[in-house]
């Protein structure tokens, strides 16, 4: 399907939903398969354990490793942003008005609800550049946040889906500014040494919105510090490229296509020698990652990263996920790593994303 608006748009490609054959048994019904909620030690490549989209219940973990009309056009843009977080209060406490059919609610599935979300996104956008006149004028920073208030709306009032949702994006930007500010204090010191790139991992794509949250985030961070002293790039790993495809529509929307790269992952394949592939050549490491995908594949991912050193001393981690389903190995592993001095944890208890009775949490 091809959609234009020959006023505002370029050509927007909007894959049909025709699955991959090898995926089709699982994705189109569940994604209830990549999660486990036993504390697993085997070797999951042999065990048929695969590495997974976005997840269930979004409980995170975060660790740092290491210390239309003309005049009212501008007024009516700004609404539309202001609203994208009237449901966040300053502590990022989430109050949900759920409007959707309760047989649409958490851990339901709907066929194709992606592609049926992309329009729905795809709308809002047209709403939104109707309001400020054109396309151009909106940012990547404005459009982003447009696009996850888009999704946001979609999941509270129609079909609840894997997104990490307003309330705990709110608390992975934070936690992603102070990496950002400390990466930029190690290059301050670094004289006459050329700055690097800073370097984003997410592992689990699903349909880009936590990728949006991460791209949002370090383009303010260039605003903030001026692109002589601050640049990056994401890059975010998937193991279905129906997502991929989904992903990458949103971030064209988005106008985040340059700053994010996708990677569509193989099963079995060390986490790390697909990343390496892809790294800058001259990359010190992963400077923030975040974990998103199959659950039982958190540790081992994580050990595989430490093993190839591309996780370090100054590398921020937020993991999500983690108390909902019950990943005790990887939480020991980190506690473990806190008791040395390596690494600072907390957990702040929050809902479920889109839900205002299950419990959940976040880490910083």
């Amino acid at each position: 399907m091809t959609v234009f608006d020959t006023k505002t748009w370029d050509t927007i490609v909007i894959v049909p939903p025709k699955p991959d054959a090898s995926l089709s048994q699982h994705e189109d019904f569940s994604y209830l398969h990549l999660y486990n909620f036993d504390d697993l030690n085997a070797n999951y490549c042999n065990s048929g354990e695969t590495r997974g989209s976005v997840g269930t219940a979004k409980t995170c973990s975060v660790s740092s490793i290491g210390s239309s009309g003309s005049s009212s056009s501008s007024e009516d843009l700004a609404y539309l942003l202001d609203k994208a977080d009237d449901a966040v209060t300053e502590n990022g406490t989430a109050s949900y008005l759920i409007t959707r059919d309760p047989r649409n609610g958490a851990f339901t599935f709907s066929v194709n609800a992606e592609y049926d979300l992309l329009l729905h996104i795809q709308r809002s956008l047209d709403d939104a550049f109707r309001s400020s006149g054109s396309a151009a004028s909106v940012s990547d920073i404005e459009s982003s946040k447009i696009i996850m208030k888009s999704i946001d709306e979609y999941c509270l009032k129609k079909q609840w889906m894997y997104h990490v949702g307003m309330e705990k994006s709110h608390f992975i930007s934070k936690f992603l500014e102070r990496s950002i500010d400390a990466f930029v204090e190690r290059n301050d010191r670094r004289d006459g040494i050329a700055n690097k790139k800073f370097v984003c991992v997410e592992l689990g794509t699903y349909c880009g919105y936590s990728a949006l949250v991460l791209a949002s985030t370090l383009r303010q961070a260039v605003l903030k510090y001026g692109k002589d002293a601050f640049d990056f790039h994401i890059y975010t790993t998937e193991v279905s490229s129906k997502l991929l495809n989904v992903a990458m529509s949103i971030f064209r929307l988005a106008k985040m296509k340059n700053y994010v790269s996708t990677i569509l992952v193989q099963e079995c394949d060390p986490l790390s020698t697909t990343l390496k592939k892809h790294l800058p050549d001259d990359s010190d490491g992963i400077d923030f990652l975040l974990l998103d995908h199959a659950k039982p594949m958190y540790l081992p991912d994580l050990m595989d990263l430490e093993s190839a050193r591309l996780l370090r001393k100054h590398s921020f981690v937020a993991a999500d996920n983690v108390i909902f389903n019950r990943l005790d190995g990887y939480r020991n592993h980190m506690k473990r790593w806190e008791a040395e001095g390596f690494v600072e944890t907390n957990l702040e208890e929050m809902n479920l994303e889109y839900s205002n009775n299950l419990k959940d949490g976040i880490g910083d």
